[in-house]
């Protein structure tokens, strides 16, 4: 029991309430009992003064029959005893003894009534006996009223208890949830004083801990997204290094191998000045490549900034088909130009003519010969399309990868370096740009919006 006090609040001011209430209500009833006699003592002293004085007078102004009977109703009104001595009788009234009695007060007079000489004397004395019975009387309702102290005082503690400590349990149960990161729960309390403040408070800082929670949620959701996104970086930056290790293997062996046969004489390197020429091939197509990556490089890169112009895509377009009409024609193939005039973009001219030129290198390169190749731009959107060729489903989702090539081949005049679509990605993504590359009845077909838009 003692340990369930201990912890409810309710309980104890329930307890404290109820004892202090009782004890209140016995100690004022203690002290009623002390001063009401003594406060009853000294009012009927004051009233019988006054009104003895004035009885003494009205006896004297009548007989002696009339006279014991005002003095026997003047007994019965005021508790008193009377005697009346003279005439060689004694008459007492109330059959009080005056001598043992406690006298309150008394008075002595002397008389002469109307209807006789003679002299009489008029003791009258007041007794403790009515005050004495008054205080009796409370000590036998002690029990009664303690009884309807104490359950005034249960009821009362009870409720103004309940009162005091419902806001405080409620502010307790609150801050028990806010404890759990819970920032739904607000306190209720419509109340002016102390605790309907501290309510106001802790509702206002549920609230504000709720929008820090939500904004940390956030910001932990963008930490977490950031360090997703540097985590594929990191993973794309490693494997880009490990291809461009894989790519410059090839030619270096290759040109090794053709140095160290020119140097010792043997076989076929014995002429050299055909193998010089094979070196040196060797050597420019490790050149480009090497150009290729460090042009990759520094656009992946973080501080990479585009020069932003305004641009006419209409003549650069233009220009990208005319440079690569005479490898087309090479091979026999058709160009189908369809250009609209007045279409202008503000990006980097420069990147944008290497990316729209790869487009359309790649699409000479691996159309097959006397196919069409078709080159629109018409209500911003650029499409290039080249028949006669299909990319395998699960290689469209791997195009864009740096050194990967769709059928795999490491003939540098078709294959190519596998860097090509990569830029072009890199160059498009930087502008905002929506691409796609995707499998058609004609063929594929690229295809690139110029809105500045997210992808």
């Amino acid at each position: 029991m003692i340990k369930k006090i201990k912890s409810s609040l309710w309980l104890k001011i329930f307890l404290v309430l109820t004892v202090l209430l009782f004890s209140i209500s016995l100690l004022l009833y203690g002290i009623v009992m002390a001063v009401m006699p003594e406060s009853y003592k000294a009012l009927v002293t004051s009233n019988y003064t006054e009104q003895l004085s004035s009885f003494v007078t009205e006896l004297e102004s009548s007989s002696l029959e009339d006279a014991t009977d005002k003095i026997y109703a003047f007994c019965l009104e005021y508790n008193a005893t009377v005697v009346l001595e003279g005439g060689g009788d004694r008459i007492s009234f109330c059959g009080s003894n005056v001598e043992t009695e406690n006298i309150v007060q008394a008075v002595t007079a002397t008389l002469h009534f109307t209807d006789t000489p003679e002299e009489y004397t008029l003791l009258i004395s007041v007794s403790e006996k009515m005050i004495n019975q008054i205080t009796q009387t409370f000590l036998r309702l002690l029990p009664v009223i303690g009884g309807v102290v104490l359950a005034i005082s249960l009821i009362a503690s009870w409720f103004v208890s309940r009162w005091l400590t419902k806001p405080i349990l409620e502010i307790s149960h609150i801050s028990g949830q806010l404890a759990t990161l819970n920032m739904t729960w607000r306190c209720n309390a419509n109340r002016s004083d102390e605790v309907g403040t501290l309510a106001d408070n802790l509702n206002i800082m549920a609230a504000r801990l709720d929008a820090a929670l939500k904004e940390l949620t956030v910001a932990n959701k963008k930490l977490q997204a950031d360090i997703e996104q540097e985590r594929r970086q990191e993973k794309l930056r490693v494997d880009f290094f490990r291809a461009v290790s894989h790519e410059l293997k090839t030619p270096i062996a290759i040109l090794k191998g053709e140095l160290q046969g020119m140097i010792y004489q043997v076989g076929e390197y014995k002429d050299r000045d055909i193998h010089l020429r094979e070196s040196m091939r060797t050597v420019n197509e490790m050149e480009r490549l090497v150009k290729e990556i460090l042009a990759a490089s520094r656009m992946a890169g973080s501080d990479f900034s585009l020069t932003i112009s305004q641009i006419d895509l209409s003549t650069l377009v233009r220009e990208c088909c005319r440079k690569w009409t005479g490898t087309a024609e090479d091979k026999e193939q058709k160009f189908l130009v369809d250009i609209a005039d007045g279409c202008v973009f503000c990006g980097d001219a420069g990147l944008l003519q290497k990316a729209i030129s790869n487009i359309i290198g790649n699409a000479v390169k691996h159309s097959p010969g006397r196919e069409e190749i078709v080159i629109s731009l018409k209500n911003d959107t650029l499409q290039v399309i080249n028949s006669g060729v299909k990319i395998q489903p699960d290689c469209i989702k791997h195009i864009f990868e740096p050194f990967y090539r769709a059928e795999q081949s490491h003939n540098r005049e078709t294959g190519g370096s596998g860097l090509g679509l990569y830029v072009v990605k890199t160059i498009f993504e930087r502008h905002g740009l929506r691409y796609c590359l995707e499998n058609t009845e004609q063929g594929v077909c690229f295809t690139v919006l110029f809105r500045n838009t997210e992808k």
